[in-house]
This record gives structure tokens, sequence and C-alpha cells, in this order.
């Protein structure tokens, strides 16, 4: 059967390139386009499958927020949900609704690719595109991280610990289990810690000063000092969301501390299978002493984390399982 996959026009290829790659896996060609669509808003990821008599309408939510776009809801046939929160549901088409777990941004273009696709489509689309320097600068974006392939399992050091993250201004949660691995880390005498939490741009650090990391540094050092740590440490996010972190973890194989998840995964994380869950500075330390003393189930847990990426939260396996759902 000759299909046709048409991508909505307007849609954010720096935070939704990850779908458009696993488009690409599956269908080689696709275009995009936005008379087939609905005036959804910018950023909306939606796209459509059409064959000899088939046609599938498919929206990907990949916001922080857990609430459902009753409008997409209604205009589409499966409706995959990164932060899918069942506290959020509307009334009527749950079976609709698919958590697809977390992805993050990657790059799918080359710098021709990304030249072409966003001049040709800023042009054909410049009349409906309200935010035209965000529209533009999100092709760059997407071009300035790394492809896939640079996510995969590695060796990794047996007590060096990397940690480098945010602090937001209205997740004090978040900032606190933050702080406190860091803080837990760094009162480790057992582990050589590097990192702490990245300056506000304004200044303003909301108390964490103490746990600043002084340096920049760019995404290639950052990603192989992460490669390299021990372990790493997870916690939801902005609006308690699965964070890019973790789909980051995931896919380079780490063993992982984390605090619960509010959110739905398309499987569950099982605690001492894919990783460690802990809540409190005294269960941060055992699993620090666990990942540190027994390598062998360190390895097992970096071994089921990478593992777990690639059944579940792989470009292709999500486009995949959206096509699948009735």
């Amino acid at each position: 059967m000759k299909v046709k996959v048409y991508i909505y026009g307007l849609c954010d290829v720096f935070y939704d390139g990850y779908y458009i790659q696993g488009i690409k896996e599956i269908y080689k060609d696709f275009e995009f386009n936005i008379s087939k669509f609905p005036d959804f808003p910018e950023e909306t990821f939606a796209f459509i499958i059409e064959g000899n008599n088939y046609s599938k309408k498919i929206i990907i939510d990949s916001k922080d927020s857990g609430q459902i776009d009753l409008i997409s809801l209604e205009w589409c046939d499966v409706y995959g949900k990164v932060n899918y929160n069942t506290n959020s549901l509307p009334v009527a088409d749950h079976d609709k609704i698919v958590a697809i777990g977390p992805s993050f941004g990657i790059k799918i273009w080359n710098l021709f690719e990304t030249l072409y696709y966003g001049t040709f489509n800023f042009i054909r689309f410049k009349n409906s595109i309200v935010n035209k320097r965000g529209f533009a600068a999100n092709y760059w974006r997407q071009y300035k991280r790394f492809r896939l392939k640079k996510y995969h399992l590695t060796q990794s050091s047996s007590n060096e610990v990397f940690f480098l993250n945010s602090i937001w201004k209205k997740e004090n949660e978040t900032n606190n289990n933050r702080a406190l691995f860091i803080e837990t880390c760094k009162n480790n005498k057992n582990i050589d810690f590097e990192g702490g939490f990245v300056s506000r741009t304004n200044g303003d650090n909301l108390g964490f000063d103490a746990l600043i990391y002084s340096q920049i540094i760019p995404l290639k050092t950052y990603l192989k000092k992460l490669k390299n740590s021990a372990f790493v440490f997870n916690t939801p996010a902005v609006l308690s969301c699965h964070g890019w972190k973790l789909a980051e973890f995931l896919a380079l194989g780490k063993a992982i501390i984390s605090t619960s998840h509010y959110n739905k995964l398309p499987a569950d994380l099982i605690n001492e299978k894919h990783l460690l869950y802990a809540e409190s500075k005294d269960e941060i330390n055992k699993a620090i002493e666990k990942l540190t003393t027994d390598i062998s189930f360190k390895r097992k847990l970096e071994f089921e984390s990478r593992n777990y990426f690639e059944t579940y939260l792989v470009p292709q396996k999500v486009i995949k399982r959206l096509l699948e759902n009735k």
C-alpha cells in the first residue's frame, strides 16, 4: 500500500524532532503541511498517515503539563502523551490516549537539510507563523543537538559522579530533591563528585548559591562527563513532568537513582531492575553504597536501563505503538 505522511508544518522541530526521526525511519518520505490540519496552535505536533482507503490522525503531546488538549483529542484517532496523568483525563475518549514516556532533543538533519527545511517551511507557512523568530530558531537548535546514535551504553566510572541541573523558580520539590542529592554526594567520601546547580540567568539562585557549579561546559563535554558518571539522579521536573534527562539517562544506559514518578510510563520502571528509587537522604546513601560496592549489580542496572529505552522509547517504537493503537 502506498502511504503518504503529512506533518503539521507549524510544529516545534526542536522539541518534537524526536518523533519526526521515528516517522523518517518508518516511512522515509513525509511532507510538512498545514492545509490538511485544523487551525492548531503553533508547536502542536500532529501528523496524518494516508493510504488507499486508509487514514490515521495522530497527536503527540510532549508538553510538561498533564493536561489534555480537548480540541486535539477530538480531532485525532490516537493521542500520544508524554506526561500522562490519570488525574488530568477528560471525561471521554480515554481509549485514544497512550502513555509514550519521555523523549529529548536530538539532531535529525545535517546542515543542508536544516537550512532547506527551515527556509522552505518558513516561506511556505510565514503567513500562519506568529512567532517567526522562534520558528526559525528551533530549526537551528535542533541542528546543535546530537544524533541519537551518540546516546548509547558505555563503560562508566566506579566512583566518579557528575551531576548538573537547573533551579526552577516554582518547583520547590524538584529543587530540594536535586539539592539533597548534591549535598549527599559531596558528603560521601567514597565518591569523586563534580557538578551542582546551573546558576539562574538573573542571579537569584533561590538560596542554593552554595551548590552552584561555576563552570560553563559545552554539550559535548557534558555528554562525555555524563557517560563516565558512575550513576545519575532523576527527579520529576517542571509541573512534575518526565524531564528530558530521564530519557537521556535511559538512552545512555545509566544506573539511575530516582524519586518516584508522578506520570504514567509505557511500562513501569521497576525498582532494583531498571533503577533504584530513593526518597530520602538515607535511601540515597544506601543506593550510592549499593552502586559503588556491587559493580555487577550496577552493570545489570545499566543494561536493563538501556534495554528499557530500546524496548519502549526509541523514536521508531513510539511511532509504531501509536500506529498500532486502535
